[in-house]
């Protein structure tokens, strides 16, 4: 007997399925020493979760919005999502983690810089506060 699973639910989502690696963030072209290189994005379907792991605590902070490609170079991600247990966007739940500097409650658009197989690289343009920031990641 022949068994099957569904790990593509919905559909082949192509380069972007998976689990990205975020190597290292840069803010105005210089790297976010802050930053504990401890971050994963996951995309299956439509959805997006970010994963900051701590492995000194063995605990780790998750975060859950939906993601779309409207047009060529383009990502938006969604963190305007509730639920009862959240019911305010902006929600920790619902909201991108902090160490990514994004806004809460928001739909965010990234530039997709690079787009293949095992690497990617995206940019976010706050014009608020006039910082460009980039996030460079690894397919794991």
């Amino acid at each position: 007997m022949l068994m099957c699973g569904c790990t593509h639910n919905n559909g082949d989502i192509g380069d972007l399925f998976g689990t990205w690696k975020l190597e290292n963030i840069t803010i105005d072209g210089a790297a976010d020493e802050a930053y504990g290189n401890n971050i994963v994005w996951k995309f299956q379907s439509s959805i997006i979760e970010m994963q900051q792991v701590d492995d000194a605590l063995h605990e780790s902070l998750n975060s859950y919005g939906t993601w779309s490609r409207p047009a060529d170079g383009v990502m938006k991600l969604d963190f305007t999502h509730t639920d009862n247990s959240y019911p305010e966007p902006g929600a920790a739940h619902y909201s991108p983690l902090p160490a990514t500097h994004l806004p809460k409650a928001q739909v965010i658009a990234l530039d997709i810089l690079e787009l293949n197989g095992s690497k990617m690289k995206l940019r976010y343009i706050d014009a608020d506060a006039s910082t460009t920031i980039e996030y460079y990641f690894k397919k794991w």
